[in-house]
């Protein structure tokens, strides 16, 4: 495959370092920027007979593709970039020196995949890389329209598509950015992969339960459900059940009523259905599973035996589904049996959160919201943290530092190896072996949590030892009086 002309002018570029250049890096944004803001009606017709969803929903998609585009393009600056590279003729250290990876590969995942697909390309670009997309021929009306649009709007030196996975050859030269489960296997693997793991929420007693309802229905039925980060199940705290039941049916209603909600329950996108049974089908037959309410292509479970197949599986349809659990530790664990987590949505009081994020093991969490922008597009690449955009450019890059001083630790080992100047050498061993600061801890005379339970136990005890002295004292006192008597 590194035969075909089109990969071959795209080693070519990379080898001469074209995408290097700033000026090049922002007229291919500006060219794609415009070409799509040219394209919008095509765009979005193309999405809206792929998906069902609503036109506010792909509007908000279209928007935040084109915001992260602009994200990437504003911090490109001729006038840093050529300080950066005339540090090292100035004298100065480079410390931060950087270049893009080469060339990026992208395989795009379905769910709203048109900023699936801006969101990593722009990155791509403003990063200084020469970029490979994926498109397979599909039965989709956004995949050829992007292929048309995208050909025409970049140059072919250090842009192109391909219909089919490519060979171990040319993926041990890229880096490899997937946002589908199953990745192509390079030996290489240098990748980016969002993995879609679990996503759990958990509604403790101490939340506004009104508010933790309409942010989870929001999550869960918003872009056809099948955001990786929409709740995969809710832990409720059981005695705060009956109320998010009655909440959630609440949002759910309303969510799903008005002008375009009714139309669309009524339009299942075949293209979009899952695969196999329905959720709600395998509910049905599931005896510890409670349909609460549903409609068309859409539902509330409650679920009570942990050994429910609808508690191990993740979820791409309108179904939110509902588990109880007794405290936070119950909640902990059971979120843990699932493995890493890709998300936690704690809902309690700052104190509680606190507790259930920092010990379930998730790759990020949020408290007491949904952040609405991370239900578009794929998950995050493992190991990293959100941003104003999906991708950053530094993890699209390599670090190539430049160094003109020598650093603090090449001159104390030549100071430790120079014999000629004992004094030098010696005042760097003993400047090693010094002992380390203090760490400035007391001496541990305050009373602590343990320390004030034995204190409290033993005074009750010394309480109780005397109080049964003082009654055995005045009974024996008044049996000695009356034999006296």
């Amino acid at each position: 495959m590194l035969s075909s002309p089109r990969f071959a002018r795209i080693l070519a570029a990379e080898i001469d370092g074209r995408c290097q250049n700033i000026r090049y890096r922002q007229n291919q944004l500006h060219r794609l920027q415009s070409a799509l803001v040219e394209h919008l009606d095509a765009l979005n017709k193309a999405i809206h007979q792929d998906t069902d969803h609503a036109p506010e929903e792909i509007q908000a998609e279209i928007c935040l593709a084109l915001t992260e585009l602009r994200a990437h393009y504003i911090p490109l600056s001729l006038e840093k970039d050529l300080e950066q590279e005339y540090r090292v003729a100035n004298g100065k250290d480079n410390a931060d020196g950087k270049r893009g990876v080469g060339i990026v590969y992208i395989v795009p995942c379905r769910h709203t995949m048109f900023y699936s697909i801006i969101s990593a390309m722009s990155a791509a670009i403003a990063a200084g890389n020469c970029v490979i997309l994926e498109l397979a021929q599909t039965t989709m009306s956004l995949p050829p329209l992007l292929r048309e649009i995208l050909s025409r709007a970049l140059d072919a030196d250090t842009f192109t598509i391909s219909e089919q996975q490519p060979d171990a050859a040319l993926l041990d030269r890229v880096l490899l950015v997937s946002q589908t489960d199953s990745p192509p296997v390079s030996a290489h693997q240098n990748h980016l992969v969002s993995v879609a793991e679990r996503t759990v929420a958990v509604v403790d007693r101490t939340t506004r339960i009104d508010q933790a309802a309409e942010a989870l229905v929001r999550a869960r039925f918003s872009f056809g459900g099948r955001s990786p980060y929409s709740p995969d199940v809710v832990l409720v705290q059981e005695f705060a059940m009956k109320q998010f039941v009655e909440a959630v049916i609440q949002h759910a209603s309303k969510h799903l009523a008005g002008q375009n909600g009714e139309v669309r329950q009524k339009l299942i996108n075949p293209r979009q259905s899952s695969a196999g049974a329905s959720l709600l089908a395998v509910a049905q037959k599931d005896p510890s599973a409670r349909i609460l309410v549903s409609g068309t292509g859409w539902g509330v479970v409650e679920v009570q035996d942990r050994q429910s197949p609808l508690l191990g599986r993740k979820v791409d349809e309108k179904v939110l589904i509902l588990h109880p659990v007794t405290s936070l530790d119950d909640a902990i664990d059971f979120s843990n049996s699932m493995g890493t987590l890709a998300a936690t949505y704690a809902f309690a009081i700052p104190t509680a959160a606190k507790y259930l994020t920092q010990f379930i093991d998730a790759h990020i969490s949020w408290v007491n919201h949904v952040p609405t922008d991370m239900l578009l597009g794929p998950a995050l690449p493992a190991n990293s943290t959100p941003g104003d955009t999906r991708y950053t450019t530094d993890r699209l890059q390599v670090p190539r530092p430049q160094f003109v001083t020598e650093r603090e630790n090449a001159t104390l080992i030549k100071a430790v190896l120079d014999t000629s100047n004992l004094k030098q050498s010696g005042a760097a061993w003993n400047q090693a072996i010094a002992p380390l600061p203090s760490t400035k801890q007391g001496l541990g005379r305050s009373i602590g949590f343990f320390e004030q339970g034995i204190i409290t136990g033993g005074l009750i005890t010394l309480f109780s030892f005397v109080a049964t002295l003082s009654t055995l004292g005045y009974y024996t006192f008044v049996v000695v009086k009356k034999f006296r008597a």
